[in-house]
């Protein structure tokens, strides 16, 4: 019992869940195998652009220059800022990655938002999320990358009161006593992507969730470190599912070149 009182009074509570997709798959083979299939009927504009869409084909060679790409969101609404430089905690993650997989890929780079911003317009839309997508592509083109590994976190927070909310309406209450249960959930997500082609070579995702108790007056405060801490660990999640990815990456591009005589 006391031990459960012990991991249930902790400050923070972190779950964490991650897990990524590769894919190598032929445009053409894909296309073919529907083009003759009278079930689909005959191309109208829907399906010519389905085609179009379909139709491009995976390139993987390494070792490789591979850009590494933040978009930001805005804390009050949600709204990308497109993309964003990456913060020193970040980068320090990404660091470690370069050390120890660096060689074996090629080169890791850091896609500049202000070379983005030389090649590629104001953004008219805030919604529109693919225009933020085309313009790091084309910051990734001008700085002659290979892949671009684009990435964001997200928070999503909330606040209830638990059984001593009744110390909020009391002045030293709101300060010394933990009333407020603050909640924050992070998602980390990722995808790489060919930058000539826009080819999805992978997609990844991690979760952290961290927990703890505030005072009214601290809750805020109190959200904003376990959002620091849980996009911290989003991002370490994350980077697992990356090299992993990457690895199986590599074999597939190793096990294409055996198969065509190389």
């Amino acid at each position: 019992m006391k031990l459960n009182s012990i991991l249930i009074g902790s400050l923070a509570i972190i779950l964490t869940g991650c897990g990524h997709n590769i894919q190598t798959t032929s445009g053409a083979d894909y296309i073919a195998r529907y083009s003759d299939n009278p079930a689909y009927g005959a191309l109208d504009k829907t399906n010519t652009q389905i085609y179009d869409i379909a139709k491009i084909e995976p390139d993987l060679r390494f070792p490789a220059r591979i850009g590494i790409a933040r978009i930001g969101t805005h804390d009050d609404d949600g709204y990308s800022k497109g993309l964003t430089a990456i913060p020193g905690d970040e980068s320090a993650i990404w660091t470690d990655l370069v050390e120890r997989e660096g060689d074996r890929y090629g080169e890791f780079v850091p896609v500049s938002p202000f070379i983005t911003a030389m090649v590629s317009g104001p953004r008219k839309n805030r919604h529109d999320v693919s225009s933020i997508i085309d313009d790091i592509r084309k910051g990734a083109a001008r700085q002659h990358l290979d892949y671009v590994l684009v990435y964001e976190v997200t928070n999503k927070d909330k606040r209830t009161k638990n059984g001593l909310g009744f110390t909020d309406a009391t002045v030293l209450g709101l300060f010394l006593i933990p009333s407020r249960k603050v909640e924050v959930d992070t998602t980390a997500s990722a995808v790489l992507l060919d930058v000539r082609n826009g080819y999805p070579y992978m997609t990844a995702s991690s979760f952290s969730e961290n927990k703890s108790n505030a005072s009214l007056t601290g809750s805020r405060s109190k959200k904003m470190k376990l959002a620091d801490k849980g996009r911290v660990q989003a991002i370490e999640n994350l980077l697992v599912d990356v090299e992993n990815g990457l690895q199986e990456l590599k074999d597939a591009a190793y096990d294409k070149l055996v198969a065509e005589g190389y």
